[in-house]
């Protein structure tokens, strides 16, 4: 059986000025995951890079010295200066590694849920790339399953916290009432809506938008009956709020010490506030020292998440034991011959759910983004519940015969023939029945 391993670097031990160098845009992972698999020794390859962590997976004969140099030759790093940063995971610590980030554990803001889309985002990436296969599809499968768990079963993400709702929370610290503030928002992604949709159920007032693409900008805009200003009109913008949250995907800053100076200028000593969630970053370090003005970023936010992980210590416990069963047992499932079957069990729950998904959100005509999420949670907590109990029935059994049964229950073989055996030609419609 190949072997697993992980390599990464994250919020724990690395500033974001090194991990900004190290960030991968979707339009470069497939040649970040061509040359991880033109390592020796390396069969399969996922890479999970977000703003607070980038991690490669590899599964085969991988070496941490191989991986190091493929890393700092993506980043511009010299290996001593990756190496003081990165850390090397093999075995039994990557497959738990693995099941905390997606469970919510590693997060800079603990539990918060948008790294279960990362994850399955760069598996499903991997994936079209051709580049998992007998380890990496059974593991990201369980990892996946594994954070629906935890927060179907355990308060870890009771709270629907973000990096989005951590940053307004630090600018209520720094401005006071927020409802008396003018927030802008910089970019119109998934961080920008999580913020926006924060800021509105907090109860501010006045909130502006600015973003390159105009049209997704007034999509973000109907949430919060918010401005949207012209890219060309930074300046202005800047001038025109107390408070700036910037999470475009620029591959470089956006907003320069310049840019502020002369926003400044235009609100006559009255300070601004900037919060740079980007990475790479979005709003030039140098700002910090503009006068009046007050630059933050991801490394900054470890006050505020440092009062969230205090509050929610207790929750941890229950998802750590969790998580340690699922580790055991997903080992246990890997052992040559049952590997193939709980990942065919995990794929064939993930496809009901995909195709239930799809059925019932056309049938209702749910629009509504929230709506939509909450019918897919549903779907995806039954079948968890489901596939749960059914993969601990045959593991308490560990034999061919319960592994056939559960095989017969589902079809995974009458599937796997369908899919395999080609369909009979039609009749042919000329010929004589007579």
């Amino acid at each position: 059986m190949p072997e697993l391993a992980c390599l990464g670097v994250d919020h724990h031990r690395t500033p974001v000025a090194l991990r900004e160098r190290l960030a991968v845009p979707a339009a470069r992972l497939p040649e970040v995951v061509t040359a991880l698999r033109a390592l020796p020794g390396v069969d399969e390859a996922v890479v999970v890079s977000t703003c607070n962590r980038l991690e490669v997976y590899l599964a085969g004969d991988p070496t941490e010295d191989d991986a190091l140099r493929a890393l700092a030759a993506y980043g511009g790093l010299c290996g001593e200066e990756l190496g003081g940063h990165a850390r090397w995971h093999r075995g039994e610590a990557a497959v738990r590694h693995l099941f905390r980030v997606a469970g919510g554990l590693e997060s800079l803001v603990l539990g918060e849920d948008q790294i279960v889309a990362q994850v399955r985002s760069a598996y499903d990436a991997a994936q079209a790339l051709g580049a998992t296969g007998s380890l990496l599809n059974p593991l990201f499968q369980r990892a996946l399953m594994v954070a629906r768990e935890v927060r179907a079963t355990t308060a870890i993400g009771k709270l629907k916290m973000s990096v989005a709702s951590v940053a307004v929370d630090l600018a209520r610290q720094v401005h006071g009432d927020l409802r008396k503030a003018r927030l802008l928002i910089l970019g119109a992604g998934e961080m920008a809506e999580l913020a926006v949709r924060y800021l509105r159920d907090n109860g501010v007032g006045e909130i502006g938008i600015l973003n390159r693409s105009s049209e997704r900008a007034m999509a973000l805009a109907d949430l919060a009956q918010a401005t949207v200003w012209p890219w060309s009109e930074l300046v202005p913008a800047l001038a025109a709020h107390d408070i700036v949250v910037s999470s475009t995907a620029a591959p470089h800053l956006v907003v320069m010490a310049d840019d502020v100076r002369a926003a400044l200028a235009r609100r006559h000593g009255a300070p601004l506030v900037l919060i740079d969630l980007a990475v790479p970053r979005d709003i030039d370090p140098q700002v910090a020292e503009v006068e009046d003005a007050y630059r933050f970023d991801l490394d900054d936010l470890d006050a505020v998440v440092a009062n969230n992980r205090r509050l929610r210590a207790d929750e941890i416990r229950p998802a750590e034991t969790l998580i340690n069963a699922q580790v055991t047992a997903f080992l246990a499932d890997a052992r040559p011959g049952r590997g193939a079957t709980m990942a065919e069990v995990a794929a064939w729950f993930d496809h009901q759910v995909e195709t239930e998904h799809a059925r019932l959100s056309g049938r209702l005509g749910l629009a509504d983004a929230t709506k939509n999420g909450e019918l897919r949670y549903g779907l995806e907590r039954l079948a968890n519940k489901l596939q749960h109990r059914l993969m601990a029935w045959a593991r308490e059994r560990g034999d061919a015969e319960s592994e056939a049964t559960l095989r017969e229950l589902l079809g995974l073989d009458r599937s796997r023939r369908e899919a395999t055996v080609p369909s009979p030609p039609p009749p042919d419609g000329d010929h004589d029945q007579r």
